[in-house]
């Protein structure tokens, strides 16, 4: 996996930086990927990079509602976080059935995220 963190030298100092073009582009293809399980009806990116407020050593927080799953929710998490193995940074996937909702952050990334897939 290439790293999407960018570092430049001058002189005795080292800057260090998200490559956020390039972690965009990686999602894309990581949604590109799950939007032909007809299981996943939206997929949708908060916490610090959604805000813009993602440094390096931060990750990606992916929210995947799917219509059901009778699969444990860690068993859920391996399946999917392979999608996102690519993307240069860290990934949290969390993976809720639409009866499963009703949970604080839950709420929070629908509320507050960015929406990258939706049926």
């Amino acid at each position: 996996m290439q790293s999407a963190v960018r570092e430049k030298s001058y002189g005795s100092v080292k800057t260090f930086w998200l490559d956020r073009d390039y972690i965009d582009r990686q999602l894309e293809g990581a949604v590109g990927i799950l939007r032909t399980d007809p299981n996943v009806q939206r997929i949708v990116l908060f916490g610090s990079f959604a805000e813009g407020r993602a440094v390096p050593g931060s990750d990606v927080d992916i929210l995947i509602v799917l219509k059901a799953d009778p699969r444990r929710f860690v068993d859920r998490i391996r399946h999917f976080l392979d999608a996102f193995s690519e993307i240069g940074i860290a990934a949290d996937v969390f993976p809720y059935t639409t009866d499963e909702l009703d949970n604080p952050l839950v709420k929070t990334a629908l509320q507050t995220g960015k929406v990258l897939f939706e049926r």
